[in-house]
C-alpha cells in the first residue's frame, strides 16, 4: 500500500489538483490529509504563530477545509480540530495513526506530481529496508512563471526534499523541516532520482496570497514587497535581491 500524506493550511488552489492524478494510480493507494493550525514548536519553533485573520476556529478559510469535506471517503482519510495541533509533527503523526507498513509519501499541498512518477516511487521502495528514503529535486516556482534554476542553494539545498519512504512498524518522523525518521538506511539521493524522471514541480511561491501568508508565518518582512518586484522583471536575476531573507547566490527565470 502505497500511503500519501498531506498537512494543509488554505491549501487552495492547488490542492484540487491531486486527486485526479491519484486516481490514476495502479497501485493500492491512500491519501491522508490533515488540516489547521500548528502551533510553532519543535522543528518549526522559529515560525510564528499563525495570525488569526489565516485561520477560523482553526480551520481553513480558503475553501480549503469546505473541499477536504467533500472528497472525503473511500482512499481519502481527512482529519482536522477545532484547536491548534501541537507542531507539525503532531500533524504527521495523526496523517500516519495505523500506518505500520508499505510506502510512505509526503505530497504537500503545493506540490504536483504525474501518477507515473508516483509508480515508478513505489516500485523503487516497496521492497526496500525499513527507512529507506528518496531525495528530489523540484521546479521551484517564484511566481507563475518564474522559477529557481541553480541546483544549489534557495529550492535546492542539500537536506531537502526527502518525500518518500519505505515504512514499518517501528518508524516514525523525529522532524518535519527538513523531514527526518527515527531510524538510518538506505537514502537514493536526488542526483540519482533526477535521471530517472522522478522531479516534482513545487509552486511554493507561485501566488500572491502564498506569499503573503509566508511573510506572516515565517516572519519575512519585506517578502511580499520584493515579490511583487521580481514578478516584473525579465530574465535571469539573484534571488536574494527580491527576498531580503535570502543571502545565497540562487537565480531565478522566467519559464
Amino acid at each position: 500500500m502505497l500511503t500519501i500524506f498531506t498537512i494543509v493550511l488554505n491549501g487552495m488552489p492547488f490542492i484540487e489538483r491531486h486527486l485526479a492524478e491519484f486516481q490514476k494510480l495502479k497501485i493500492p493507494w491512500q491519501w491522508r490529509i490533515v488540516e489547521g493550525v500548528s502551533d510553532p514548536v519543535g522543528c518549526t519553533r522559529w515560525c510564528k504563530q499563525v495570525p488569526d485573520k489565516w485561520h477560523k476556529d482553526f480551520k481553513s478559510i480558503d475553501g480549503t477545509h469546505e473541499y477536504l469535506n467533500s472528497i472525503q471517503g473511500g482512499n481519502v482519510i481527512v482529519h482536522s480540530q477545532g484547536k491548534p495541533f501541537n507542531g507539525k509533527l503532531e500533524m504527521i503523526q495523526q496523517a500516519l495513526f495505523g500506518v505500520d507498513d508499505g510506502v510512505v509519501m509526503e505530497v504537500d499541498a503545493d506540490e504536483m506530481w504525474r501518477a507515473e512518477q508516483i509508480e515508478g516511487i513505489y516500485e523503487c521502495l516497496k521492497g526496500a529496508e525499513d527507512g529507506a528514503t528518496m531525495q528530489f529535486h523540484c521546479n521551484f516556482f517564484v511566481g507563475e512563471n518564474k522559477r529557481v534554476v541553480t541546483r544549489e542553494g534557495y529550492g535546492s539545498n542539500w537536506y531537502e526534499w526527502m518525500r518518500a519512504w519505505k515504512w514499518g512498524k517501528d518508524v516514525c518522523f523525529t522532524s518535519h523541516e527538513p523531514p527526518r525518521l527515527n531510524i538510518q538506511s538506505r537514502l537514493v539521493p536526488r542526483g540519482v532520482t533526477e535521471t530517472w524522471g522522478l522531479v516534482f514541480d513545487h509552486y511554493a511561491y507561485a501566488i500572491q496570497k502564498q506569499v503573503e501568508f509566508k511573510e506572516d508565518f515565517y516572519g519575512y518582512k519585506g517578502l511580499v514587497d520584493g515579490w511583487k518586484e521580481l514578478q516584473k522583471t525579465t530574465g535571469p536575476v539573484r534571488l536574494s535581491q527580491y527576498f531580503p531573507h535570502l543571502n545565497d547566490k540562487s537565480v531565478a527565470d522566467d519559464c
